[in-house]
């Protein structure tokens, strides 16, 4: 996996914004610059030209322009013609061309003349006698505009730099809590699970330091949970077999074969107890493993119902429960088949075991428009009201359940309702009595 130090992303996108912003403030500084700087020499030539034009017409023709040394770097760029009736040329200055810099007769104009580029402001007297054009060299434009373009350059060249030290610094600052944060972490064991400090945690690392709170959080709980099942497991585990090795003892060391028959129709008892709690806790296993289910299946409740009672009809009789299933529509249901059969199986199984007869079990699938809905209903001796907010909980009975059990059933159902997206209620019918176990699922369009 690619791994990238954020100090120094960070500092390569900073600079690296820098300089573009430096790029587009030069570009726009460079535009406004140039039309500033051609209105100014325009001006410059403007106001040159008419003070010539203020000159007499004798006075003109006496001035005399020589060679000057100490003109500067730019005493050659702005020369200056003196036209007669814009024909004779009286008067040039050094440098300035002999022939007439600019056609044109009025205004500011651009010319080529000799291989230079010039700009020609043109200007006659009152009486239109004497043409006078002063010009100025476009390289002499250009330099100055790129001398105070580019007289920031240094400045840039040295202060990139210092600038990356300074960001740098700051960056490592401001990431400091983010390696003493890897450091805190780093430095736990697979079992510490205490919440993150959040104290002096920068507030764009808050949600970060949250979510890895409330995951180790989760994990706690999955693993107490985990340890609780463990321990659990291994109580139920222990009866049935003690139960078990008693039981064999006794038809091993007994004489009377009537006792020996009913010590191993124990044992067998014990043994089959013993295979439901491991097959219970196995299916359990299986389901937690598995993930939610995305809505894309979908079953048929009330068929789901009528297969499961059939199947647990003999069985239930045999005990004196009879079991009804009371439904006269068809009911869909976004839920795995398989798993909805075994929900069904030990809802039906518990309520069958727990309420015994005179029975009966009665099974109810119903569906309005927001959710399909499952009750299973009997008439035994119901559950306390201080019970019912722990039932679904493993390895969990209440303290009027009748014969032999783990408490694992109604946490099957639970965990295949919560992975279906639906929901499991428990309370007395209308009369007081018994159990009702709603589940709600979310509802499909029937196949």
């Amino acid at each position: 996996m690619r791994r990238y130090s954020l100090r120094r992303r960070l500092l390569t996108l900073l600079l690296a914004s820098v300089v573009v912003a430096w790029a587009a403030t030069t570009l726009l500084t460079y535009n406004h610059a140039h039309h500033e700087l051609d209105e100014l020499l325009d001006a410059h030539l403007a106001r040159s030209a008419r003070l010539l034009l203020a000159q007499e017409g004798d006075e003109l023709e006496e001035i005399r322009i020589g060679e000057s040394g100490d003109a500067g770097p730019y005493g050659q760029e702005v020369v200056l013609q003196v036209w007669r009736e814009g024909r004779v040329l009286a008067l040039r200055s050094a440098g300035a061309p002999a022939a007439r810099l600019s056609p044109v007769e009025s205004g500011f104009s651009d010319a080529t003349v000799d291989g230079r580029h010039w700009r020609v402001f043109s200007g006659w007297d009152v009486e239109r006698q004497v043409l006078v054009q002063v010009a100025e060299d476009h390289a002499l434009r250009e330099r100055l505009l790129a001398h105070y373009t580019l007289s920031g350059l240094p400045a840039l060249l040295f202060g990139v730099p210092l600038l990356g030290v300074l960001v740098w610094l700051v960056v490592g600052a401001a990431v400091r809590p983010l390696a003493h944060l890897g450091h805190e972490v780093n430095r736990r064991g697979p079992g510490d699970l205490r919440p993150l400090p959040d104290d002096g945690i920068p507030t764009e690392v808050t949600p970060l330091v949250e979510r890895l709170n409330a995951l180790f959080a989760r994990i706690s709980a999955s693993m107490q949970a985990e340890r609780r099942f463990t321990s659990h497991a291994a109580h139920e585990l222990r009866t049935p077999i003690a139960a078990i090795r008693a039981q064999a003892e006794v038809a091993g060391d007994g004489t009377d074969p009537a006792a020996r028959e009913v010590a191993l129709a124990r044992v067998i008892e014990g043994c089959d107890r013993a295979a439901r709690l491991v097959d219970q806790m196995l299916l359990l296993a299986r389901i937690d493993e598995r993930p939610s289910q995305d809505g894309s299946a979908h079953s048929r409740l009330d068929l789901a119902a009528a297969r499961v009672i059939a199947d647990l009809a003999p069985a239930a009789l045999d005990a004196g429960v009879a079991i009804e299933l009371a439904t006269d529509e068809a009911v869909s249901v976004a839920a795995d088949g398989a798993l909805l059969e075994v929900l069904l199986r030990n809802l039906i199984d518990n309520a069958v075991r727990h309420g015994g007869p005179p029975g009966p079990v009665t099974v109810r699938c119903t569906e309005d428009a927001n959710c399909a809905r499952l009750e299973v209903a009997d008439l035994g001796p119901g559950v306390e009201e201080t019970e019912l907010t722990q039932l679904g909980h493993r390895f969990f009975r209440a303290s009027s359940a009748r014969g032999p059990g783990s408490g694992l059933g109604l946490s099957i159902v639970q965990r295949i309702a919560e992975g279906c997206g639906g929901t499991v209620r428990y309370r007395r019918d209308a009369a007081g009595r018994g159990l009702v176990v709603e589940v709600l699922f979310p509802s499909r369009p029937a196949a």
